[in-house]
């Protein structure tokens, strides 16, 4: 058998890892710079504490401790608009001579990786992993300069068989150069500094203001002290602990919650629509490092809540990121953090369900979720007004669902304002209504309401009473002999139900729908069928909105007499409130022409030869398009 030795070559490495293409911007020098300097601190912090620790007993090893120095961390941040020169120090674990040879200068392999790391047997978890982060410097600089010096802490820790040499080294590499050239140094103090001589053309962007907002965009908050100096002035960031970075905290409105577990710390916000500009937009950070620029994307907001800002950091290594580290990897740990959130609201809002509805969907957008105990939690927290048993209840949908468990059900679906109408108007009818239905359910949530009943549905269709004025109502079947789950029907439940194949009218306005004005057409209609067809031209999909919007001129305006169908070039319908049922909205809102009306709109628009090719030379409207109570006497 042959073998071939796959090799990369270091040239194109560098060019990729050190390129705005990978990096997506060139500030992120500046973040893996930090990174490692937060590393090397924490390091040697989790090695002091452990430090003689392998042979005594922790009491005793506290006292041989008093023989060094409490050790306090701190990087420093430097610039010097002069020379250009950017520096970054701390007073970490350093490097040695091996170091440099065994990870320094070989690309992608990490000293926080190595079999070297984990006999320390330390309990911290390093940020750095992929170890191309150093490459990223030769986006803003063309050499990196490198003086560090080796802790002693570093030989006195768990299982090394092999003292480490903590010699100083200093060393230097440049761009497009394969070889890091190094000598000793006579640096004293255990710790690195790196320096960057940055390009000129990044000299215009560099102020004390850029380098105290990127440090703390890329780090949510700075338990260990940060000192910034800009030529001669100063800034020192030390912030030992989160704090919530909007203030409005206690608005009436919004649910603010602190998160502090095992794996997260931070705060969670829900709130109203009125409240969005109290808050910023999300971030999520972990380790103290920015996971991504754009938290949203992420995903980890329930899908059934409509305002959703967070701030979080995660404590340990848990996402897996990108190379790059510009977002995390879309896997199941992601997936795993986006359960955990839900689990957070879950238990914050448990005792206390009905408290969530104010924030949540409409249902307009799917709201039953991906995990059981979110769907339970929101099926306790959206309430619908149910008409049973001659009484007018508010309950949760939950309730209702399990007060109809193991029977097959008629629901009717119908706005508050018809229902009342229905009942007082027209009671030997209504006798009949009652005896066939279960219950009411009035349009509060209706939306939200079905996603829970869409897999108990056997059947759904509009029911249009051509004798009762304004009277159109929804019909349920559900059979809930069985309970069943909800989830698989997530996102495919019924929005709109069947019309009845007895009528052929163009089009009917619901009463669960609200603003705007929607027209649901019959798609057995024969108009409606010779437009579909014909929806490829764009004369004739502007022909349809033409006529839809002239039917929704005049069901909004009743009162007014119309003298032909307009060219309105569209539908730009805006939003509107009606105060009573949207099917009575209707009654007599088309003139007896209104048919006739259409009929020459259609033909202005449309010239003989265009009505032939597009099929449409049977196009023809008459009163029999129409609801009879439609048409005015």
């Amino acid at each position: 058998m042959k073998t071939i030795h796959v090799d990369i070559e270091n040239t194109n490495m560098m060019q990729s890892f050190a390129s705005e293409q990978f990096y997506e911007t060139w500030t992120a020098f500046i973040r893996e710079l930090l990174i490692n300097a937060i590393d090397a601190c924490n390091m040697r912090q989790a090695l002091d504490w452990s430090w003689g620790t392998e042979f005594l007993e922790m009491e005793q090893a506290e006292q041989i401790k008093t023989v060094r120095e409490p050790y306090e961390p701190h990087i420093i941040i430097a610039y010097r608009s002069d020379s250009r020169l950017f520096t970054i120090e701390d007073n970490g674990i350093g490097i040695n001579e091996y170091d440099l040879i065994n990870y320094v200068s070989r690309i992608g392999k990490s000293y926080y990786t190595s079999k070297d790391f984990y006999d320390q047997r330390v309990s911290y978890v390093p940020i750095s992993k992929h170890g191309i982060g150093l490459c990223s410097c030769f986006m803003a600089a063309r050499a990196i300069l490198i003086e560090s010096k080796k802790d002693n802490i570093i030989n006195t820790a768990w299982m090394v068989n092999n003292q480490q040499d903590c010699s100083p080294i200093m060393a230097k590499w440049f761009e497009d150069n394969p070889q890091i050239e190094y000598v000793s140094s006579k640096k004293k103090t255990s710790g690195t500094r790196v320096a960057l001589p940055l390009r000129q053309n990044y000299d215009p962007f560099i102020d004390m203001d850029f380098l105290v907002q990127t440090i703390k965009h890329f780090t949510m908050y700075q338990p260990i002290p940060i000192t910034i100096l800009y030529d001669n002035r100063k800034v020192v960031l030390n912030q030992p602990h989160l704090t919530w970075r909007f203030p409005h905290s206690e608005v009436l409105g919004s649910t603010i919650i602190e998160v502090d577990d095992e794996l997260l710390e931070g705060y969670i916000a829900i709130y109203n629509d009125g409240h969005k500009d109290f808050f910023g937009r999300s971030e999520i950070f972990q380790q103290n490092i920015r996971v991504t620029e754009d938290a949203q994307s992420l995903g980890i907001q329930p899908e059934w809540l409509r305002n959703f800002t967070y701030q979080l950091n995660i404590k340990t290594r848990f996402l897996n990121m990108n190379l790059s580290r510009s977002t995390a990897a879309r896997d199941d740990k992601l997936l795993e953090l986006r359960q955990r959130v839900g689990q957070i609201i879950i238990n914050h809002f448990g005792r206390q369900p009905l408290t969530l509805e104010q924030y949540m969907s409409d249902g307009r957008y799917p709201i039953v979720g991906t995990y059981k105990a979110e769907t339970e939690l929101v099926s306790r927290a959206v309430q619908v007004w149910v008409y049973l048993k001659e009484q007018e209840v508010e309950v949760p949908v939950r309730t209702v669902i399990k007060g109809f468990m193991g029977r097959k059900i008629n629901i009717a679906f119908m706005a508050k304002s018809l229902f009342y109408y229905y009942k007082k108007g027209y009671t030997f009818d209504y006798t009949n209504f009652a005896a066939k239905y279960d219950m009411v359910i009035y349009e509060h949530n209706i939306r939200a309401f079905m996603q829970f009943i869409a897999p108990y549905v056997t059947d759904m269709h509009y029911v249009v009473n051509e004798d009762i004025q304004g009277l159109i109502y929804t019909h349920i079947s559900a059979d809930m002999t069985v309970e069943k789950d909800t989830n698989p029907k997530r996102g495919r439940y019924i929005t709109q139900p069947a019309i009845p194949e007895e009528h052929m009218e163009f089009c009917l306005v619901s009463n669960e729908l609200t603003s705007p004005l929607e027209l649901v057409l019959n798609p057995a209609n024969r108009n409606v069928m010779l437009l579909d067809r014909a929806q490829d031209h764009i004369k004739v999909r502007r022909l349809m909105a033409v006529i839809k919007e002239n039917i929704k001129r005049r069901i909004l305006n009743p009162n007014s007499r119309w003298t032909k169908a307009l060219d309105f070039g569209g539908e730009y319908l805006e939003e509107y409130k009606s105060l009573k049922a949207l099917s009575m909205q209707c009654v007599w809102c088309l003139e007896k022409d209104f048919p006739n009306e259409l009929n020459e709109l259609v033909v202005t628009i449309l010239s003989p030869k265009e009505l032939a090719d597009y099929g449409l030379t049977s196009l023809y409207f008459t009163k029999d398009d129409f609801i009879s109570w439609w048409i005015s006497p």
